[in-house]
């Protein structure tokens, strides 16, 4: 294959071979979609927004965009008409909480609150200082808010759609340089279009607003049909606690005293005697599916395989108890103080591999491989030895050629805590 066909060559090898979208599924759960140019295909398809059938991929494609587009205008055009019924009304403001005047008011106060939200999105990252970006994303969420009403926008929602609008700018970004040195299939260009960025960023935000949107009502609201399967799923769900104060109480509930209790009696007993709630640290956790603790490119291929996994997010709940057991040493040697900073600002992490592998385990032990027991501490003991194994070896060469002598080499092993006290 000729260098400048490597853009057309990754594409056939993931999605024109037979049986493609299990391979898919297995790629994104070992991490293999880091590099991909085509991460936010593999995403539509894990999500439905494509179907399985490829020959209908164009279709599929045009008519949510069409949907989006149609949805943006109609929005904007009320809010044109609610500017103009607010400039040339003669009637006072006593027409009722219909009236396009109140309207008017409710829709500017709701941008103001996106928009708010929307400037503080991933401050450490220049991509998200973009003005234009910064718009996009307000129409975005206002659209879907202004179409859901009942649940309409709630903070987190901008840091779950920023992330999809970075990966679709990156699979543009190759895509566009592949248009310059090879020849692009037409469904290709179809499904890559980067006109479409904003529609395509919506369609995938809606669906995984889908799954997670119960994990952010709190009030009265009728239940989506995935959103009763995926409370049927949850073993400590009743029916009396179905309402949506308790939906995300339950899901914690059922991860800390449930699944963590079963893998690790010792740290659950140390957290329900310092009276940790998992509500405290881990309504966050859940609701951004871990946006804000880990950088943006381990938190893409954790997304990858909770995505690939399963339409209900199922994969979050064992992902939780991984991070939980990752961190055990430093929870149970705590006091409530200490564990509650730990767990608001979760330690770095070498390789978040190794959560998704660990994950797996916990929630099918018979079908997956026990990985090996990491935690912080053990992680960062391995990596305070080899610096002093480097560091040995560097001094061993200038002892050996005598730029130190024996009583300085002695001083240096106790500096690198290798000689006992």
């Amino acid at each position: 294959m000729a260098h400048n066909c490597y853009f057309s060559s990754e594409w056939e090898r993931l999605f024109t071979r037979s049986n493609y979208y299990k391979k898919l599924r297995d790629q994104a759960m070992d991490g293999n979609l880091r590099s991909s140019r085509f991460r936010s295909v593999c995403w539509k398809l894990f999500l439905k927004v494509l179907p399985d059938d490829k020959e209908k991929w164009i279709e599929s494609s045009q008519m949510w965009r069409q949907q989006y587009e149609d949805l943006k205008n109609k929005v904007c055009s009320v809010e044109r008409f609610t500017y103009l019924f607010h400039l040339l009304s003669p009637y006072p403001n006593n027409i009722g909480n219909c009236s396009p005047w109140n309207k008017f008011f409710q829709d500017n106060e709701l941008r103001l609150t996106i928009k708010q939200d929307v400037i503080r999105t991933f401050p450490e990252l220049e991509f998200f200082k973009c003005e234009k970006l910064r718009e996009m994303m307000l129409d975005i969420l206002f659209c879907y808010s202004r179409t859901h009403e009942n649940i309409s926008y709630k903070q987190g929602m901008h840091e779950l759609l920023a992330p999809l609008i970075f990966v679709l700018h990156c699979d543009h970004q190759a895509f566009q340089h592949a248009c310059e040195i090879e020849s692009i299939e037409e469904v290709i260009k179809e499904v890559m279009n980067p006109t479409f960025l904003e529609h395509d960023a919506y369609a995938i935000f809606c669906q995984v607003l889908q799954t997670v949107e119960p994990w952010y009502m709190s009030r009265d609201f009728v239940l989506t049909q995935r959103g009763k399967d995926f409370l049927n799923a949850q073993p400590f769900a009743k029916c009396q606690d179905l309402n949506p104060s308790n939906v995300i109480v339950n899901k914690l509930t059922r991860i800390q005293d449930y699944i963590l209790k079963r893998h690790d009696s010792e740290l659950h007993l140390h957290l329900e005697r310092l009276e940790i709630a998992p509500q405290i640290y881990g309504i966050r956790w859940v609701r951004l599916l871990f946006g804000r603790e880990f950088p943006m490119q381990d938190l893409l291929m954790l997304w990858d395989a909770i995505f690939a996994d399963s339409i209900g997010f199922d994969l979050v709940d064992y992902i939780f108890v991984a991070m939980l057991l990752y961190i055990r040493d430093l929870l149970l040697s705590s006091d409530y103080a200490t564990c509650l900073s730990i767990l608001m600002k979760f330690p770095p992490v070498p390789d978040v591999q190794y959560f998704i592998t660990k994950s797996l385990y916990l929630r099918e032990p018979n079908q997956y491989p026990r990985p090996p027991n990491y935690t912080y501490q053990t992680v960062n003991n391995m990596h305070s030895k080899a610096r002093q194994l480097k560091g040995l070896y560097i001094f061993s060469q200038y002892f050996m050629f005598g730029v130190f002598n024996f009583k300085e080499f002695d001083c240096f092993l106790w500096l690198l805590d290798i000689k006992p006290r």
